[in-house]
């Protein structure tokens, strides 16, 4: 009974509550493209589309679909977005339970057979909300396998939790779910999402191989200093899908202006109806589970600072990077794709929603991560371990122009002094990030985690308190201030 009226609820609030419009919308489209102007010029490759009010007021293209030619990325760039298909996924198995071909709650051993005793009680809710216990990948992404030795695979391989008590971000089991949808359609996955959801959606820049994509239009994937990967239509392929490591689970091709026709579509009943929608944002959850922070149905649902939904993922294949963060109470849409490895870039759709809700915010341009900052960062990381933190600030104030050290190299390097217990190396190098980056919520949050491991308690929550200030959403900082005090 609790659940029930906990969706009431929740239906109520998403369709019937009206919210403030965002105020100086031109001032706030303005720095955003400030923004992002900078963040080309250290490196983003990549389309960005903003959404403010309901109105489209951003949809741009940023460094290079194919760097060698010098072709520029275009809102009509066509990107591999990654884990941004669980959607998709989702999506579909609500439209099959909609037309009455089958239940959430059903358990897997009524679409496979010979699922062994401890995965027997598996449903497809479980699969959806990753707390079904399966491990996240039983194979690489574009390795050759069939569905048989798939399905063997994935069936001897062992629980990481009991079903249903625990979560653990699990890929093979969005393609368990793409086998269900095409099972239960009798049609392929890709050909059953075109028809119910991207069709009637007017979505013909978005599939696997169906649409007849213009080949020119597909990124080149890049890794650092523009190192080619390659087109993801160079990978090997099941013949017009990808094998079952990444069927269903990633590797779907789309634009961000067909992402935002999907948005539009899951704003209306165009596809999904209102209690479809409710329970692909607000299925049932543990009990042991804060409903304000959950992943639901493929989003990531969280409850934000102003009692609004931000309704989120995304997807990468650490070269490929897409984003698609919803605040659907506020009207406000930020997606983002990018074929570029790109330190930030993580982290940008965050920037800029705090450019639109924060007063006088002023967002993080990463530094430049080349050759001659590595460099920097690796030598301030030596001195530290040698002779300590205050010869390695000093060093540091007298660095180069146009020299810096790299956040992440510095975060990677503490917490492997962290891992080894050295715990006051850990907090010097914390420390001098936390001096390069006086701005990181994740610099502060960091040295916070240090000096807990240390077992000091009032510097672990002056620097939580530090973290959770420059970021009000950091729910890590905001729990061990909690637990601490």
């Amino acid at each position: 009974m609790k659940r029930i009226s906990i969706a009431i609820i929740m239906t109520l609030f998403f369709y019937t509550t009206s919210f403030a419009q965002l105020k100086n919308v031109s001032g706030k489209t303005k720095q955003i493209e400030t923004f992002l102007s900078e963040f080309e010029k250290v490196g983003f490759s990549g389309t960005v589309l903003v959404e403010l009010n309901g109105n489209k007021v951003i949809s741009k293209g940023y460094g290079y679909r194919n760097a060698e030619l010098k072709e520029k990325n275009t809102p009509n760039t066509i990107f591999d977005i990654g884990s941004l298909t669980k959607q998709f996924t989702a999506a579909a198995i609500l439209k099959l339970e909609m037309q009455g071909k089958l239940s959430t709650s059903d358990t897997i051993t009524k679409y496979f057979q010979n699922v062994p005793i401890d995965k027997s009680a598996i449903t497809i809710h479980d699969l959806l909300r990753h707390q079904s216990g399966l491990q996240s990948n039983v194979g690489e992404d574009y390795d050759p396998i069939t569905e048989t030795a798939f399905l063997d695979s994935l069936m001897i391989s062992p629980l990481q939790f009991k079903i249903g008590s625990d979560f653990s971000y699990s890929n093979i089991g969005y393609s368990l779910l793409a086998l269900i949808i095409e099972k239960v359609s009798g049609q392929t996955y890709e050909q059953y999402l075109y028809e119910k959801l991207w069709k009637p959606s007017g979505m013909e820049v978005t599939g696997y191989s169906r649409p007849d994509f213009n080949t020119v239009l597909i990124a080149m994937g890049y890794g650092k200093n523009y190192t080619i990967w390659g087109k993801p239509t160079d990978k090997k392929w099941n013949g017009n899908a990808p094998y079952y490591h990444l069927l269903g689970n990633g590797g779907i091709l789309s634009t961000t202006e067909d992402m935002y026709k999907w948005h539009q579509s899951l704003m209306s009943e165009n596809i999904l109806s209102k209690v479809a929608k409710e329970k692909l944002y607000h299925p049932l959850i543990r009990a042991n589970e804060n409903s304000n922070a959950i992943y639901a149905y493929g989003w990531d649902v969280y409850m934000t600072n102003r009692n609004t939904f931000r309704v989120w993922h995304n997807g990468t294949n650490n070269i490929f990077y897409a984003d698609f963060m919803r605040f659907i109470d506020e009207n406000i849409t930020l997606i983002l794709m990018s074929n570029k490895t790109f330190r930030g870039t993580d982290q940008l759709n965050f920037e800029i929603a705090k450019i639109i809700f924060e007063k006088n915010y002023k967002p993080t341009i990463p530094k430049l991560d080349n050759e001659t900052n590595q460099k920097f960062t690796q030598e301030i990381i030596e001195i530290i371990l040698k002779n300590g933190l205050e010869e390695a600030k000093l060093k540091y104030n007298k660095r180069p122009s146009n020299t810096d050290v790299l956040e992440y190299l510095l975060i990677r390097k503490g917490y492997e002094q962290l891992s080894l217990n050295k715990f006051d190396e850990a907090i010097w190098i914390f420390t001098i990030n936390s001096i390069a980056n006086p701005n990181s919520f994740n610099a502060y949050d960091s040295l916070g985690e240090a000096y807990m491991n240390k077992g000091d308690k009032i510097s672990a929550i002056k620097n939580y308190e530090k973290s959770l200030q420059l970021d009000p959403t950091n729910q890590n900082a905001e729990e061990m201030i909690k637990k601490m005090k």
